[in-house]
């Protein structure tokens, strides 16, 4: 007993003493290397970021299939936006195709109900929108946190 109080003693001292400061909000990668993506580019960013980055397993695949309806609509606008400054026009234009395409081909095996098939459609869905990314101007900023978007451990 003597030995608790003696413990909370000291971590009440230690707790007590000096005043911490209040937390200053960092800038994260991704708000770093988002600043100036394209509209377009960042919302399908901030769409697939949170499933992309969560671990692999039936969770992830839920929330993603559930998700669909609005990758289909952020990759058609992609589709109907123009070329960021810098991006080639043809390459743009076959990257948006090939982005649309993947979240077609994702819905068909979110509808199949096949997790390794899942995974293999969704890392298409996710090199499809990088290719996109590098294509622009954006490529260099990026790269920064390209890292973060590394393959997931199950």
């Amino acid at each position: 007993m003597k030995t608790v109080l003696l413990v909370v003693a000291v971590l009440a001292a230690a707790c007590g003493g000096k005043k911490s400061e209040p937390a200053k909000p960092v800038e994260s990668k991704t708000e770093r290397a988002e600043k100036g993506m394209s509209p377009e580019l960042t919302k399908f960013h901030d769409l697939l970021s949170p499933r992309w980055h969560a671990d692999k397993g039936p969770q992830r695949m839920k929330d993603t299939c559930a998700a669909i309806a609005d990758f289909q609509t952020n990759a058609d606008a992609l589709a109907k936006a123009p070329p960021p400054a810098g991006a080639d026009a043809t390459k743009w234009t076959a990257g948006t195709k090939d982005l649309t395409e993947s979240v077609s081909a994702l819905d068909a095996t979110c509808k199949s109900n096949d997790a390794t098939a899942f995974e293999i459609a969704f890392k298409r869905v996710h090199e499809g929108f990088h290719g996109l990314v590098e294509n622009g101007e954006h490529h260099e900023e990026h790269e920064e946190h390209g890292g973060e978007h590394a393959e997931h451990k199950m």
